[in-house]
C-alpha cells in the first residue's frame, strides 16, 4: 500500500512538475481542451479508472462570437451543444455579463480580492437538453492578463448542491501545492474530516488539474486496543486523486463536431459513470457516509 501512494505521489508530483516554470506571456484563449480524467483509490481498497473527456474553456466576453461562428453551439434548445447562463453559479445570472461578474463576485466573496479582467470558464455544456458537471473551472485573470485565480464549482449528485473554492494561481504559492480543508460533501464514499491538495497550472496549450484527498486512513481500526482503552490513532495518508490531463484544440465547428460524434452526450456518459463506479465502490464494500444534513436529521430524532 506504501508504495503504491509513493508512486501517486510521485506521479502528482510530475504531473504539475512545471509549475515554476510557468510562462507569463502566454496568453489563455478559447478552445476545447481534449484528454482523460482518472480517479484513484488507495485505502481501504485500490480502485481506479480512466475515461476521455473533453471540456470547452470559454472566454465569457467570446462567447456571443462563438455562437456565431461555430456550427450546433448557441444559446438555443435546438443547438445540440447548447449554453444556458443559468447552468452556472448555482443559476444566480441571467445574461453573459452578469455570469462573468458572478464569479469575480465570489472570488471577492471568498478571498476579499476584487479581480476585473477576463474570466475563463472550463465547463460542460447542455448537450441535447441534458446538463450535468462535477466540477466547473473559472480562470480569472487581472487588467494586465496575468491569472490570478481559480475558482472550483463543485456539484454533488444526486443533491444537486454547489460549493466554490477559490484556488490562487501558481505565482502566489509558497509551496508545490495548495492545501485547503474539505468543506462539501461530494461522495458518499469519503467523509467531510479530509483535506484537498490541489496541484494546477495555466491553461494554455495543456491544461492540468491534479486534486489529492488526504485523510485518516480507514483501513487502520482506530477503537480501543484490544484488552486496553487506549484509543489507536489513525494515520493520516492520501486516500483518493483525480486528475485531468488535456491538450488544447481551437474552438471551431470541425472540432465541436468531432468530439461529439465521439461522444454525443457528454452530460449522460459524466453521471453514469459516476454511479458505475459507484457500485464497484459499494460492490467492494467501502464504507457508505451519509450527507452531513441527513446525518444530523437523524441524530435528532
Amino acid at each position: 500500500m506504501d508504495s503504491v501512494i509513493r508512486k501517486s505521489t510521485a506521479e502528482g508530483e510530475a504531473l504539475v512538475s512545471d509549475l515554476s516554470q510557468y510562462e507569463s506571456a502566454a496568453q489563455s484563449r478559447s478552445g476545447i481542451y481534449v484528454g482523460t480524467v482518472r480517479h484513484r483509490r488507495f485505502t481501504p481498497v485500490v480502485h481506479s479508472f480512466e475515461y476521455p473527456l473533453f471540456m470547452p474553456f470559454i472566454d465569457l466576453d467570446e462567447v456571443e462570437e462563438l455562437a456565431s461562428k461555430v456550427n450546433g453551439f448557441g444559446f438555443s434548445k435546438w443547438h445540440p451543444a447548447r449554453f444556458l447562463v443559468t447552468d452556472y453559479l448555482n443559476g444566480q445570472a441571467s445574461n453573459l455579463a452578469e455570469l462573468k461578474q458572478g464569479a469575480q463576485d465570489k472570488i471577492a466573496e471568498l478571498t476579499g480580492e476584487v479581480i476585473t479582467g477576463k474570466v475563463f470558464l472550463l465547463c460542460q455544456l447542455r448537450y441535447f437538453g441534458l446538463y450535468f458537471s462535477p466540477l466547473n473551472l473559472y480562470y480569472l485573470f487581472d487588467e494586465q492578463g496575468e491569472w490570478q485565480y481559480m475558482l472550483a464549482e463543485v456539484s454533488n449528485t444526486p443533491w444537486n448542491e454547489r460549493h466554490y473554492y477559490a484556488i490562487p494561481a501558481v505565482s502566489r504559492w509558497e509551496s508545490r501545492l495548495w492545501q485547503a480543508p474539505k468543506a462539501f460533501h461530494v461522495s458518499p464514499f469519503n467523509p467531510m474530516e479530509q483535506e484537498y491538495r490541489w496541484q494546477i497550472k495555466q491553461p494554455v496549450e495543456q491544461l492540468r488539474v491534479h486534486l489529492e484527498v488526504h485523510g485518516e486512513d480507514p483501513a487502520c481500526d482506530s477503537s480501543a486496543t484490544p484488552d486496553t482503552d487506549i484509543e489507536v490513532e489513525k494515520a493520516i495518508t492520501k486516500i483518493f486523486d483525480a486528475s485531468m490531463m488535456m491538450k488544447y484544440e481551437p474552438f471551431t465547428s470541425s472540432s465541436l463536431r468531432k468530439q461529439m460524434m465521439v461522444t454525443p452526450i457528454m452530460t449522460a456518459k459524466v453521471v453514469i459513470g459516476i454511479y458505475w463506479q459507484a457500485l464497484k465502490l459499494w460492490i467492494k464494500g467501502v464504507r457508505f457516509h451519509d450527507h452531513p444534513e441527513s446525518a444530523a436529521s437523524e441524530l435528532k430524532k
